[in-house]
């Protein structure tokens, strides 16, 4: 009951185990007879697999076909490929990880041996059969063949001819004996204890095996069809938790904090006493001098900061140490934009570019514009010097720090400042009324430079906003699709130089605090953490605690042990003085709930590699686990992607014991341990406090088996008698760790997969390097280290991956194309394209000029347990490196919507834009198809490798379901509505496995909905989310809107609408498995939110729903609440991760409604967001 119904996974085996099988016969099948293509040429690919790919040996016979073709010209014809040992080696490459059968998880390679070895055994029975028959019938007749007395009809051949028969059958006899000596002699060998008979034995005992497992696929398809009671799979996610979150984060009500002058200008003193009394300042700011740099600006930006790493021959090799593609890169500095180097092109010069010549009548109506605004007195005419305004809306005088008098500048700066702000007082922030960041900074800096680049004028549909005097009443849309262009102008004006939009991805309060150990321990290097980081850091600290001093695990948790313990830690490494107010509450929050020895497992972590905690404290990570065979049942290399690049280095860590070289001297060390502990350090038996955790932190309790599993490693751990095995093995373990985190450091261009195992990569490369903080490696890791770091008005915090680019973009332009304004925002469009041609991995240039590509092959794929990675669109970055499958299927999705923009396509067959070629699309396709898992839906990074019992040694405590990559109702709509999208682009290619994939994985996703209807939402709140992706996904699958799965959670989301029209939801939603029964009371409007209702009403106007009011109460909720410039509120938090902590995504609020509006505007008609009273007058 606590992992989500992972009982059934023995039945699981069973039924889909025989699928196998019956993908074999179609492979044999459609390799024997083949199907026809519609024109008749040549035989179409196998909807089933290669054989040998079915057993997890070879990739799929249409990948050798797609090898041979993606090798041909373009002009070529497509005729059927000749077959080479390149193309089997590009078919290989093309699948996942070698030896994997995700549908016998962990005994995979022990099943499919027996089951190999019975088809092997088979067949040379079957031979050895054949030959002994044929034996004895030769044999009978070349005797009859030599005895003229007894040859009959022979007797009829001459002497000669006969003799030659008789030859060439005897050298036939002599090489069948040859060939069944050898079965021979082992029956011979074995006879006495097995009889003559042993080997048919065997194998017709394994036979029956077979028989058995493809007998319980037929029962199990026969109970599905029948709708007989089977238990649910691994990757259902179970129903309602019974234990419910019933605590709520506690605020100072009415508190406001400001970012103050020097916080923002960066002028900061890093002594103690200074810190704090900066910190506490909150004065009411209109900017900052911090600026957001992105892609190769970012770049020369990093470089310049590191450009004294020297080679040992003195060369400057900073440059070199930053790798990858620079497109999609975001980060925070106080450094003026550095020009790029003569060989690159800036983005804004590709901006530029775009202006000039992909609209050449763009250039002859800004003319006509300007004519007609001449004389314009507004602010923002042509004829102000915008140019020197914009610079100094928020700049300083030097002298006394204050803002520059002027107007119109002061007029201008207050527009911004409003239109940034989302509906809230210009820079305040106040938790009690919304602990979400509403990203004003950067959204001032990117309306700002907006309005630079275009002669200080917004987009025509909000051009009002230049005209509208204080005084004047609000201009509402009248009709949806006024909203939805409205907000595409708006969210137009925030999009980045190279593309992209940017935006806060924070949220979890624990992967700061990580990074903050992490510097303290490498000595506190100013390049990886300066001053005025430091001073917003510890704003961020100060401002999310709550009133009773804890902080929560994420923004809108409640106070946790686990947030509390990490948080206060990190504030007080980063200066903060134990005798300051706010210190002393969070020092009281913990000792009241036991000290830190009750927080969870990894707080404790960071307290021991920071020294102030003891390592027998903490439970074994033993590195050698890695060194089991593949094979073995539980192996690391089958765990989740994030889980086991967290526990690598963990493990590195723990088994070198690894412990801050000067804590033994510190005097703040010495300070922290007798801080966070009720008795004094000296007396703590750590041993016995590796168990103890807060109950506030225990969301997924260790079972006893695990406990047991614990207390065996403390043993083995502590006690002598393991002593020299464990040194013996040990060693090897941190050798494979070691090379393992090389690995991914180069895949990841030294990013890696995220926060936590960024940092803990990175001091294991500190330790590697005997604690050399020039060590190239070392370097490289602090470069990137801004990658993560994001500022908003409540400081500076730490994302949950180096961003959400690519995700947030792929959204923003379907939304776009749906509401058929490709074209009216043209220049907009290019820079996506040319964005999502940049952030495919491995795909360009760049990219293949980066050590990862290297890692692409089958060999270091297999060996560190990677799929393939080639023609993935990430999450982030392509610098990221790590492809998953719903981010591959929304950039897929994104790329073909906008082959529907005739300016877009022109760009490209006129040069200004880059093509994404067909065998793009194709990898990309591939990547998909190869992700899918047995039970026909799709996880995240990878195939799954494991069991569900698996959730049963979770040692994390805090978070839910980590432990494998289990399918997702997320993860299957984006892949098969991608493959479905492409289907229709590109129907020739690979036509029967995309159809058998899509049809899986329908199949899929109506198997984990609920009896309610709904679909429970793993990656954000929650149902209304699960409830658009369960739909959507069944509609273009080809399910009727009619059917009973779509209807019933059509009725499931109705019956959830809220009296003002919208729908609410909060993180309590994922964390209770259970619809939030108050909706989003505490951060939303009257319990809705504008977020959740886009997401029903995309849900439902895909259904086609019959409730057309229903419908029309949700678009005029989305109406009512879109802000006058067309932004929307941020409200609560909207995503979430491994079912128990919140994380931020300040796109979603501008980007769903945007979509919601015009799906239901092409659906419904415009008519759909009109009052009916006023339709009626009409």
């Amino acid at each position: 009951s606590t992992t989500g119904g992972c009982g059934g996974r023995f039945i699981d085996w069973w039924i889909f185990g025989g699928s196998v099988w019956i993908r074999a016969a179609l492979c044999l099948w459609d390799g024997m007879a083949g199907t026809h293509s519609s024109d008749g040429d040549h035989h179409q690919e196998s909807s089933g697999e290669n054989l040998f790919a079915c057993f997890g040996v070879v990739g799929n016979k249409s990948d050798i076909s797609a090898a041979g073709e993606s090798e041909r010209n373009d002009g070529e014809d497509k005729k059927q490929s000749e077959i080479t040992p390149d193309h089997l080696a590009h078919a290989v490459s093309s699948t996942g990880i070698l030896g994997f059968d995700s549908s016998l998880g962990g005994f995979g390679p022990i099943c499919l041996a027996p089951i190999r070895a019975s088809v092997f055994l088979l067949g040379w029975c079957s031979v050895c059969s054949f030959l002994k028959i044929s034996y004895n019938e030769l044999v009978d007749f070349i005797t009859k063949l030599a005895d003229p007395a007894s040859a009959g009809h022979f007797q009829q051949i001459p002497s000669l001819y006969r003799d030659k028969i008789i030859n060439v059958v005897a050298s036939i006899l002599y090489f069948i004996q040859d060939v069944m000596k050898v079965g021979n002699d082992l029956v011979e060998k074995k006879s006495d204890a097995l009889g003559d008979a042993w080997l048919p034995t065997i194998a017709y005992a394994i036979a029956f095996i077979v028989v058995l497992e493809f007998g319980m696929y037929l029962i199990g398809n026969a109970c599905m069809l029948l709708k007989i009671y089977v238990p649910m799979g691994i990757s259902h996610p179970g129903g309602a938790r019974p234990h419910k979150i019933v605590r709520t984060p506690q605020w100072t009500e009415g508190k406001e904090h400001f970012l103050s002058q020097k916080l923002l200008s960066g002028d900061y003193s890093s002594s103690s006493s200074s810190s704090s009394r900066d910190v506490n300042e909150e004065s009411g700011v209109l900017s900052s001098k911090w600026r957001c740099a992105v892609a190769h600006d970012s770049h020369q930006d990093t470089i310049a900061k590191f450009n004294y790493i020297k080679s040992k021959e003195g060369d400057d090799v900073s440059s070199s140490l930053m790798t990858g593609e620079p497109f999609g890169r975001q980060i925070w500095t106080l450094n003026e934009s550095q020009p790029s180097s003569d060989k690159e092109v800036s983005e804004d010069d590709m901006e530029n570019k775009l202006k000039q010549e992909l609209v050449p009548n763009l250039k002859e109506e800004k003319k006509e514009e300007e004519e007609k605004t001449e004389n314009n007195n507004n602010i923002f005419s042509p004829l102000s010097p915008l140019g020197d305004l914009v610079q100094n809306i928020f700049s300083f005088d030097r002298d006394n720090e204050s803002p520059k008098e002027d107007p119109k500048q002061d007029e201008t700066a207050k527009l911004i400042e409003t239109i940034a702000s989302g509906g809230r007082n210009p820079m305040a922030f106040d938790p009690s009324k919304n602990p979400n960041s509403c990203d004003q900074i950067f959204r001032a800096q990117m309306i700002s430079s907006y309005l630079e680049k275009n002669d200080g004028k917004f987009p025509e549909d909000i051009a009002y906003l230049q005209d509208k005097g204080e005084s004047d009443e609000a201009n509402p849309p009248k009709t949806a699709m006024e909203a939805a262009k409205r907000g595409v102008a708006f969210y137009s004006l925030l999009q980045s130089t190279d593309g992209h939009w940017a935006g806060d991805y924070g949220g979890p309060h624990f992967l700061l605090p990580g990074l903050v150990v992490s510097w303290y321990v490498m000595g506190c290097p100013s390049v990886m953490i300066s001053p005025p980081q430091q001073a917003l850091m510890l704003h961020y600290f100060k401002v999310h605690q709550q009133a009773d001093g804890g902080w929560g695990t994420h923004i809108e948790s409640p106070s946790t042990m686990f947030g509390a313990v990490i948080c206060y830690l990190a504030a007080r490494l980063l200066g903060a003085h134990k005798d300051e107010d706010w210190i002393k509450s969070g020092r009281d929050f913990i000792q009241k709930e036991g000290g830190a020895v009750m927080t969870s497992s990894w707080a404790k972590f960071w307290l021991c590699l920071v020294g102030c905690m003891d390592w027998k404290g903490h439970n074994s990570v033993p590195p050698e686990m890695w060194l089991l065979p593949n094979w073995f049942p539980f192996h690391p290399g089958r765990m989740w992607c994030h889980c086991r690049m967290v526990y690598l280095p963990m493990g590195y860590l723990y088994g070198s014991r690894f412990i801050y070289s000067q804590a033994e001297t510190d005097p703040l060390i010495e300070e922290l341990r007798n801080e966070l502990y009720c008795e004094p350090y000296d007396s703590i038996e750590w041993d016995r406090t590796r168990h103890l955790v807060a109950s506030m932190d225990n969301y997924s309790p260790i079972p006893t088996f695990m406990k047991f599993a614990q207390n065996c490693l403390s043993v083995y751990e502590n006690w002598k008698i393991f002593r020299p095995f464990r040194d013996a093995i040990r060693k090897a373990g941190l050798d494979f760790c070691l090379e393992y985190m090389r690995a991914e450091d180069l895949q990841t261009n030294f990013i890696d997969i995220g926060p936590v195992n960024k940092a803990l990569n990175m001091v294991s490369a500190f330790h590697s390097a005997n604690n050399d903080i020039n060590d190239l490696a070392v370097r490289s890791h602090m470069m990137r280290v801004p990658d993560y770091l994001w500022v908003a008005e409540d400081g500076m915090k730490m994302q949950g991956y180096n961003g959400s680019q690519c995700w947030d973009t792929s959204f923003a332009i379907q939304a776009v194309w749906e509401c058929g304004l490709l074209d009216k925002f043209p220049i907009l469009s290019a820079k996506v394209w040319a964005f999502l041609e940049r952030t495919q991995i491995l795909s360009t240039e760049c990219s293949q000029s980066t050590p990862a590509y290297q890692y692409e092959s089958c060999d270091s794929r297999d060996k560190f347990y990677r799929h393939v990675s080639k023609g993935g669109w990430p999450f982030s970055t392509s610098a990221h490196g790590w492809p998953i499958s719903d981010c591959t299927g929304e950039g897929l999705k994104g790329v073909l919507a906008l082959m529907d923009s005739p300016i877009v396509m022109d760009g490209v067959k006129r040069g200004i834009l880059k093509d994404i070629e067909p065998r793009r699309l194709y990898d990309a396709v591939n990547v998909i198809l190869t992700l899918q898992n047995e039970d026909g839906g799709w996880a995240t990074y990878e195939n799954n490798r494991g069991f569900g019992w698996y959730e049963e040694l979770n040692p994390s405590e805090v978070f839910g379901d980590i432990m494998i990559d289990y399918s997702y109702v997320e993860c299957s709509m984006a892949s098969l509505t991608a493959l479905a999208d492409f289907h229709e682009k590109y129907p020739d290619h690979r036509t029967n496995e995309i159809t058998f994939a899509i049809k899986r994985g329908a199949e899929f996703m109506k198997s984990i909905q609920r009896k309610d209807g709904s679909w429970y939402g793993s990656w954000a709140c929650c149902f209304c989310y699960g409830c658009w992706f369960g739909i959507e996904g069944l509609i273009k699958s080809g399910e009727s809107a009619s059917s009973p799965a779509i209807q019933k959670c059509c009725q499931y989301l109705l019956s959830q609408q809220r009296a003002n029209g919208g729908w609410g939801e909060d993180f309590t939603s994922c964390y209770d498995k259970d619809y939030a029964a108050n909706g989003m009371q505490s951060y939303g409007d009257d319990g809705s939110g504008v977020v959740n209702t886009a997401w029903a009403l995309m849900a439902l106007s895909a259904a086609k729903c019959n409730d057309v009011e229903a419908v029309r109460k949700g678009v005029r909720y989305l109406m009512s609440r879109q802000l006058d410039c067309g932004d929307w509120p941020q409200e609560g938090i909207a995503g979430v991760f491994n079912r128990a902590c919140g994380i931020t995504y300040t796109a979603y609020r501008n980007v769903f409604p945007i979509w919601a509006l015009g799906r239901c505007v092409a659906t419904y008609g415009d008519n759909i967001g009109k009052d009916p009273c006023i339709k009626e007058l009409e």
